[in-house]
């Protein structure tokens, strides 16, 4: 049976692109998660390794779906070459993982995506780093209603744990507006 797997970082990212792809390889079932690849808690990756048998092939539109690192591509591939299972990425041309070749390729490849990932988050670490040097505020902005709707409601006796209720935010909100 051809199987797919689809997956993208974030809800507000589209999985269109690759469920396109795969129905077009002839997949019959598709697995697909909302999760960062990093994350080891993707639900429908453990449901298709759970899922496939001998004689499937898994179809992946690219490498850095299935997996982010490494070590967690590979336990992937083996998990499913230990159920006689086929792993197969078509943004290299239709590689197969279960080769000796396509192995070593895949594995070289999933190590240069580790190494972009990381370089994505240094870059990003030097940004913040910039940012705060030249004084500039990150994250969001705070609330002034809600913050002046908390200093009210504490000025009227109201505990922290009715406020965060009455206002719908969470106690730790109200607790850092009141310190």
């Amino acid at each position: 049976m051809n199987l797919g797997y689809a997956r993208v970082s974030t809800d507000d990212q589209n999985l269109d692109v690759q469920l396109s792809q795969l129905e077009k390889i002839g997949c019959e079932k598709i697995f697909q998660d909302k999760a960062s690849g990093k994350s080891s808690e993707r639900e429908a990756l453990n449901k298709l390794i759970d899922f496939a048998r001998e004689g499937d092939v898994v179809h992946v539109t690219k490498v850095d779906r299935i997996a982010r690192n490494t070590i967690d591509a590979l336990q992937i591939a083996d998990q499913l070459a230990n159920k006689g299972a086929g792993l197969v990425f078509h943004d290299l041309g239709d590689l197969d993982i279960n080769s000796d070749v396509g192995r070593v390729i895949y594995t070289t490849i999933s190590a240069f995506a580790e190494m972009e990932r990381k370089r994505i988050l240094q870059r990003c670490n030097e940004g913040r780093e910039r940012a705060r040097a030249e004084g500039r505020h990150l994250g969001r902005f705070p609330n002034k209603t809600l913050h002046s709707r908390i200093q009210e409601l504490a000025e009227q006796g109201m505990n922290k744990h009715a406020i965060s209720k009455e206002l719908g935010c969470s106690r730790t909100t109200v607790y850092k507006v009141l310190e």
